[in-house]
């Protein structure tokens, strides 16, 4: 078929923009997560989410970021079903947001430890004596980026500062977005430690848990599930993280139960 001069120019700029068009568009009608959840869940989440898929059951979708992140994506609007943050996270988003009169359920509390690569020594880090010995010897520590509302992230350095070895230290600093990915790099070798919450390094492939902060230096972080909606979606959501399979999810990625 012939075209008229100058259709097939038309034709190519229109596939052009189609094209261009098209990943934005998939974008905008992507569906937005049902679930807000802090790096500290994130592989009991994971487990419960597979637990729903080998049963058949609808799974629903969960995005993943620094408590601080995911805390400002609520103020700014974002309105998930429910959301796993900590307890000062929940209360700050409760002081602006209508939260549902029994909306808001305990998890577990977790404290910052160091990971260190599977099959190699770890150091002592049971005294803060200790634990800047090891640090000042290390070659380099992963660690979450406080400027991203990284829980542990910005605890670790304000233990640094506590040590008095915050300058010494800060070429060492390997700073990820998450703390996950921290882990990942000392289960991959490159890196011979790295700091983030104990649920990020317990039973991970690779990685063994050094230890946690010694308790002079310690935070334990309450996390809990809240629910942002009161809608079917978000209280059948907040069923499925207070019942004794979600108990048991996160217990076993280090959760303590509260006293």
């Amino acid at each position: 078929m012939l075209r008229e001069p100058g259709e097939a120019a038309v034709i190519d700029r229109r596939t052009l923009l189609a094209g261009l068009l098209a990943p934005r568009l998939l974008h905008a009608q992507a569906a937005p997560p049902t679930i807000l959840a802090a790096g500290a869940t994130k592989h009991a989440v994971e487990e419960l989410q597979e637990g729903l898929r080998a049963a058949g059951q609808p799974v629903p979708a969960a995005a993943y970021d620094t408590v601080g992140a995911l805390r400002d994506r609520v103020l700014a609007g974002e309105r998930p079903a429910v959301v796993l943050l900590s307890a000062e996270a929940v209360a700050a988003i409760g002081a602006r947001v209508a939260i549902p009169v029994d909306g808001v359920a305990a998890v577990g509390r977790t404290g910052v430890g160091l990971a260190a690569p599977a099959g190699r020594p770890s150091p002592d880090i049971g005294t803060p004596e200790a634990l800047r010995a090891a640090l000042l010897a290390t070659d380099s520590v992963a660690v979450a980026d406080p400027a991203r509302g990284a829980t542990a992230g910005r605890h670790f350095m304000g233990v640094l500062d506590r040590l008095g070895i915050a300058e010494a230290m800060r070429p060492k600093l390997r700073l990820v977005p998450f703390g996950v990915e921290g882990v990942a790099l000392a289960a991959r070798g490159e890196v011979p430690l790295a700091v983030s919450q104990a649920t990020e390094i317990t039973d991970r492939p690779g990685v063994r848990l050094a230890g946690l902060l010694p308790d002079p230096l310690q935070l334990w972080t309450v996390y809990q599930v809240a629910a942002l909606r009161d809608d079917e979606a978000a209280r059948s959501l907040l069923r499925l993280f207070t019942s004794g399979a979600a108990r048991e999810a996160f217990r076993r990625i280090g959760f303590q139960p509260l006293a």
